[in-house]
């Protein structure tokens, strides 16, 4: 694939995923939705871990931080924290099947969670930390959609 059309692969799923964290919700949904822009950051860093990597996954941080209205900051540390721990067991994630991929998924976007959840507690702000396990299970629904996505815009690799 050419660099241009990988370019614009990872814009529109990027934009797509803006789209998602962006719609409303209403009432107790609102704390379940998926980090759609997380979930597509390490749908990325999974598939192509040598080009898309911390530096992307904070690129992407700093744009949930805006688009998220969140502290600067925020989102990069999370973002790039999760995307260094793909890296690290990106070897071995092209031997696991897609349901532990999805169960990789989920420990990290509940890792992300906790610390989330932290960070609002040391402020003294509500953390949501009791939502953490239907978010998660809301997440690795989305999961196979996200990666399916990503896999059709993205030839095999080598």
């Amino acid at each position: 694939m050419e660099s241009s059309s990988h370019g614009v692969a990872v814009s529109v799923t990027i934009l797509l995923a803006v789209i998602l964290s962006l719609m409303p919700l209403s009432g107790e949904w609102i704390v379940w939705k998926p980090n759609f822009l997380l979930l597509v950051v390490l749908a990325w860093v999974l598939r192509w871990p040598d080009e898309f990597g911390v530096f992307f996954a904070a690129a992407v941080g700093l744009l949930a931080d805006i688009v998220l209205r969140t502290a600067i900051g925020h989102s990069i540390f999370i973002f790039a924290l999760c995307g260094s721990i793909v890296i690290l067991v990106g070897r071995w994630t092209k031997y696991l099947s897609p349901l532990q991929r999805m169960l990789l998924v989920a420990m990290i976007l509940g890792l992300a969670g906790l610390l989330e959840a932290s960070v609002y507690m040391f402020y003294e702000r509500p953390s949501g930390i009791e939502q953490l396990p239907m978010k998660m299970v809301l997440s690795m629904l989305a999961w196979p959609f996200i990666e399916r996505l990503v896999i059709r815009f993205t030839p095999r690799r080598g």
